[in-house]
């Protein structure tokens, strides 16, 4: 089939897109033209190449190519969304589906072939200028979201071609995750103890903060594997997370210690189906309530960048320093690769280092 050199042909008068072009050879060689029935340029090319593939296998007396139809973004999204549906948790599917909507009010009813750079710079900006704006880790999530779903219609042949989404470079985010030291977590246990003696009987959060920090020190679990815990995984010497509960999707189980049972022994008095007990049995704790006692905590702790999953971090490092073996570490924090497990050997590197230095300048000055 020989090359095309060109393109969608504009018309002055209507602004809509035409195909003209020549196909075949001489003596039989013909000029054939019509519309293509659009103005958008990126969507008029898609057209043009699939018509002009049609035209030229016909020719040959090739089968002829079954004219795809173009799909619009809203249908991918409601069709991406089903998806998730069905394998995911109530609550990450709808932040899928609430992140898409927001999409689709911006981008309108395109088609999804003629999506390109220029909408994805203009999401960009229209997320960096809402009120209130979204965070630069919230701009990578959209992000992902779009080329997870762009993936899925690649594999479902719903889109032909390279992912748009692949090449769009993420933003640098610091998570300020960090491990505590045994200072800073005397006094997030003591702001712990202030916060939980003035809340509100409707602070949920506020009410069991120390229970939850000291639970997330105790296990290094994630912070929503705790607060969303339910009686019927705690078992007679253990606790079995179930893998609808657990990021990997696999059951995971964590040992019952003396310091576990105690914490766990105090809060099966208050009769809820929640080891963290709430109202109405909910099971989600609002944003609103997550911020207000991360506030508090900071201001009374003195420890200004504090922060739940921190608490995971100082427990893994901690283990990690303290001889505990990283595959043991892995399959405690229940990372499904060692190399994630790796990433919370940094704390011991501040004590590698003041040993070297310990031992440098023993050596300089001959001490044993």
């Amino acid at each position: 089939m020989p090359k095309h050199r060109e393109g969608p042909t504009k018309s002055k008068q209507t602004k809509y897109y035409y195909f003209d072009q020549w196909i075949g050879f001489p003596p039989n060689k013909k000029r054939v033209r019509f519309s293509l029935g659009t103005k958008d340029l990126a969507k008029a090319q898609w057209l043009w190449e699939q018509e002009y593939k049609r035209l030229w296998s016909e020719y040959y007396g090739l089968q002829p190519h079954k004219k795809p139809i173009p799909m619009r973004f809203v249908d991918l999204c409601r069709e991406f969304v089903a998806y998730e549906r069905d394998i995911k948790k109530i609550k990450e599917w709808k932040t899928v589906k609430n992140r898409l909507q927001k999409v689709a009010d911006l981008w309108g009813n395109v088609f999804i072939e003629s999506i390109c750079t220029n909408q994805l710079v203009e999401l960009d900006s229209h997320l960096r200028h809402m009120k209130p704006p979204r965070s630069p880790k919230t701009i990578n999530d959209y992000m992902a979201t779009l080329k997870a779903m762009f993936y899925y219609a690649i594999r479902k042949k719903h889109y032909r071609g390279d992912n748009p989404i692949a090449e769009i470079k993420p933003y640098t985010v610091n998570r300020k995750r960090r491990e505590y030291s045994s200072e800073e977590i005397i006094r997030i246990l003591g702001a712990a103890d202030e916060v939980e003696k003035e809340a509100m009987p409707h602070s949920i959060l506020q009410k069991y903060i120390k229970r939850i920090i000291l639970l997330l020190l105790y296990t290094g679990r994630r912070p929503g594997e705790i607060i969303n815990l339910r009686w019927e995984s705690v078992k007679k010497d253990r606790v079995v997370l179930k893998h609808t509960e657990t990021k990997q999707r696999k059951e995971e189980v964590i040992p019952l210690t003396r310091g576990l049972e105690e914490i766990l022994e105090g809060l099966r008095k208050e009769g809820s189906e929640y080891v963290i007990p709430r109202r109405y049995n909910r099971k989600i704790i609002s944003s609103m309530s997550t911020k207000t006692a991360l506030k508090k905590m900071r201001e009374k702790s003195r420890v200004e960048d504090f922060d739940l999953h921190s608490l995971r971090h100082t427990a893994a490092s901690r283990l990690i320093a303290s001889g505990v073996d990283i595959v043991t570490v892995k399959e405690l924090l229940g990372h499904s690769s060692i190399k994630t497990t790796e990433i919370y050997a940094h704390g011991s590197f501040e004590r590698k280092k003041k040993a070297i230095e310990l031992l440098g300048e023993k050596a300089i000055s001959g001490q044993d």
